[in-house]
């Protein structure tokens, strides 16, 4: 008996100053980044239409402004570095991109290892999956066209923009309010896409909301009636782009993408 009290002790102890040691590790954080290089949306150049080069001149010019401390995605490395071109904020952030199976079609979020660690610098992740639920699979990555991939990776880039100046409390603190509460999620979302938009990013955008819900099965009349969702909706994204003189090229209509 004495023997199992003693092994409970050492292990409340052990507990204890695990919890200690990790929250000792977030106080310190220094990983926030502190000066984010100015945005000037007055420097914005929106595309409407993005189309794969048939050289690689366009790819070696992006990498050489954007390519710094990235590790793109194998087979998607124009896509990335094209919507990297939108955020300037980003040109010296360490970001990984992977590629591996997972349930979200793609997804946002700082490195735990540099989060939890402050003497480790911030890097940040894009998990773009490659396998799913059948539900996903007609809209993971591979399956879709050039200008919407930008637009999704650059939805996910509106993420990380978001977190550069967030200490580690406030990511742990995102990060539950983002798996428990809705009435935090759902704005959340909708802000990134306003933010992604913001960076010029709204033309890919509109492509992708049309793409993912015909592809989910809803109607054209469902599509366009679309407000308040999780993320913008086509009619939505339209009234936010009209808010930038950057946006000039005219919107395909709704019935074009059916």
């Amino acid at each position: 008996m004495k023997i199992i009290l003693k092994t409970l002790k050492w292990l409340i102890i052990t507990l204890f100053a695990s919890v200690f040691l990790l929250l000792l590790f977030l106080l310190l954080d220094a990983g926030a980044q502190k000066e984010i290089p100015t945005f000037d949306p007055t420097q914005v150049i929106a595309i409407k239409e993005y189309q794969a080069p048939e050289d690689s001149s366009l790819y070696d010019s992006l990498f050489a402004s954007y390519g710094t401390n990235k590790e793109l995605p194998k087979g998607f490395e124009l896509q990335a570095l094209i919507a990297l071109s939108h955020y300037p904020e980003l040109v010296e952030t360490p970001i990984e991109f992977r590629i591996e199976p997972a349930f979200i079609p793609l997804s946002s979020r700082p490195d735990p290892i540099t989060v939890v660690f402050p003497w480790i610098k911030r890097k940040y992740l894009v998990v773009i999956s490659n396998e799913s639920a059948d539900f996903f699979e007609p809209i993971l990555m591979h399956n879709l066209p050039f200008n919407e991939q930008i637009g999704v990776v650059g939805h996910e880039l509106a993420h990380t923009v978001f977190y550069l100046d967030k200490s580690s409390l406030q990511l742990a603190q995102i990060a539950y309010q983002y798996e428990y509460n809705n009435e935090y999620k759902i704005p959340f979302e909708r802000e990134t896409d306003q933010r992604a938009i913001l960076h010029g990013l709204g033309y890919q955008l509109y492509d992708y909301s049309f793409f993912t819900q015909k592809s989910f099965g809803r109607s054209l009349e469902e599509i366009k009636a679309m407000e308040g969702n999780m993320y913008l909706g086509p009619t939505e994204i339209t009234r936010e782009m009209e808010r930038y003189e950057f946006y000039r090229d005219t919107l395909d209509t709704p019935e074009s993408y059916f």
